[in-house]
């Protein structure tokens, strides 16, 4: 079986192996290596091909805008694309705080979508599962991925990859916890600005 080591991590765990008498392991063969690099080229050159054929039909600007609304009209506020994120994990989600989104309205104001933008895409490692899970197959990985891609432009961070906090991670997530804690929400959002305060807000 061909293992392909990419990390140190990975690198401590084979060799922990080998040592433990568990692995056995020799030297790949350069033929099979040859091979190897020579599919995997296409595969990525067939990926890109496929993501920026995929990423044009979106448009851009207003027009993507006007496309991610029409398509996203269609959500049953199921929650599913939510629930399978690896990247969503807010013990109270904004998505159901009734001042942002309209409890019992389906399909749900297209702040519930943006919501999930601006807390997922510079995070979102495309595994696809917000789409895979959708009951009215909204193309919600792909949206997600558009959005990640420009961000990666912007900032540089490639999410799954850079243990560094993204650009737009402002605390450590330790430190962050405590004090939304300490204020009894989890919502990072209420704790920037109360929309019940103020006059007419």
């Amino acid at each position: 079986t061909f293992v392909e080591v990419c990390s140190d991590k990975g690198a401590k765990l084979v060799e922990g192996a080998v040592k433990a008498g568990v692995l056995a392991t020799e030297a790949a063969n350069p033929k099979g290596l040859e091979i190897r690099g020579k599919v995997e080229g296409a595969m990525l050159k067939l990926g890109d091909k496929w993501r920026k054929h995929d990423f044009e039909a979106l448009g851009e600007g207003k027009d993507r805008l006007k496309k991610i609304m029409s398509e996203t009209s269609r959500c049953i506020k199921c929650y599913s694309c939510i629930s399978a994120c690896p990247i969503c994990y807010c013990v109270d989600c904004t998505t159901k705080n009734p001042a942002y989104v309209t409890p019992g309205e389906v399909p749900p104001n297209f702040m519930f979508h943006l919501i999930r933008f601006a807390h997922i895409a510079d995070s979102c490692v495309n595994c696809g599962q917000c789409e895979e899970l959708c009951a009215a197959e909204i193309p919600n990985a792909l949206f997600m991925h558009a959005q990640q891609v420009e961000l990666e432009k912007m900032f540089g961070h490639k999410p799954g990859q850079d243990m560094e906090l993204p650009i737009l991670a402002y605390a450590e997530e330790r430190e962050e916890r405590g004090r939304l804690h300490n204020t009894g929400s989890d919502m990072i959002y209420l704790n920037v600005f109360n929309p019940f305060k103020g006059s007419g807000h």
